[in-house]
């Protein structure tokens, strides 16, 4: 059972991480916008579910390009750790933030929505291996929050909240 789950919070960091799928140019607010979270990010959240607990996280988010973040990030849990990677775009041709992931074999995109200021990128209803995934990561407001949900195949749920402040 806590292989299992460990197995299962592994893949929701995988949900929510996020990567670049292609280089674009941005306009400058979008540059703007994605700069502001350039840096080192830490972050802590609890994990409900069949096996409760707190889970730690590192985000290192670079501004390579205008427009354009990567990041590293991982995430440490009771009993296991996961690792991503990925970055965020403003595409002008497509007037959209875009994001996909990468983490441990398993690629996302994500299509961003402003908010607030911000930007937030939602998924759901994704199927995994283990079940039903929804995410969601906002870069809102000077910070950075990432939530995740998991529907196993035996109907449990397990979610997690994390609020990221900069270093």
């Amino acid at each position: 059972m806590r292989l299992l789950h460990h197995l299962k919070v592994a893949a929701l960091c995988v949900a929510v991480a996020l990567s670049v799928t292609s280089p674009v140019s941005a306009g400058q607010a979008e540059s703007a916008l994605l700069q502001k979270y350039a840096g080192s990010w830490k972050g802590t959240g609890k994990v409900t579910g069949p096996d409760p607990g707190t889970v730690s996280c590192r985000l290192t988010m670079k501004g390579t390009t205008p427009g354009k973040l990567t990041y590293t990030g991982r995430c440490s849990f009771t009993a296991g750790a996961a690792s991503f990677r990925g970055g965020i775009v403003y595409n002008d041709a497509n007037k959209r933030f875009e994001a996909s992931s990468s983490a441990q074999g398993v690629a996302t995109t994500t299509v961003g929505k402003r908010s607030g200021g911000g930007v937030v990128f939602s998924t759901s209803g994704m199927e995994t291996r283990y079940g039903t995934a929804s995410s969601s990561l906002s870069l809102t407001g000077g910070s950075i929050k990432m939530s995740f949900k998991l529907v196993d195949k035996d109907g449990e749920t397990m979610a997690s909240s994390i609020t990221f402040g900069k270093n």
